[in-house]
């Protein structure tokens, strides 16, 4: 047996010998209420309690238009976005570069912003530069 307190929380089954949760009579109150059983026997926890609660949107100006969602523009804390599947919706923070967090009224979405061509050549073929491991004249 294994207590929380006063609490018995665990006990050893009689039948097959396993530990298991123990299960007060009804009306009782129990330490592992927020405990439930998967249907293959895991044991789960349930969230409402662990969720913590959204942040506030920062301030924004509700005069100006929202200006229309681009992965190629880049955003700054406080603008007001308008996508064409999530609606409008107000920057909230930058994770990181050429990532942008809108919160909407569906939720928080990170969106790609700024997002530049690269600039990078594309490799050409070497012909004639020697490989290491043969020897030269052979290709």
């Amino acid at each position: 047996m294994a207590k929380m307190g006063e609490r018995i929380a665990k006990v050893v089954c009689k039948r097959c010998g396993g530990h298991h949760l123990y299960r007060t009579s009804e009306g009782a109150p129990n330490v592992n209420d927020n405990i439930s059983r998967t249907t293959k026997g895991r044991v789960t926890r349930s969230r409402a309690a662990e969720t913590p609660a959204p942040a506030a949107v920062p301030a924004f100006d509700p005069s100006k238009p929202p200006r229309p969602y681009a992965p190629s523009d880049a955003y700054v804390t406080g603008d007001r976005v308008s996508h064409p599947k999530f609606g409008v919706g107000v920057v909230t923070t930058s994770p990181g570069p050429g990532k942008v967090e809108i919160a909407f009224t569906t939720g928080r979405r990170v969106l790609a912003s700024a997002r530049v061509a690269s600039t990078l050549e594309r490799p050409t073929m070497a012909a004639h530069v020697p490989i290491g491991d043969r020897p030269p004249g052979k290709l």
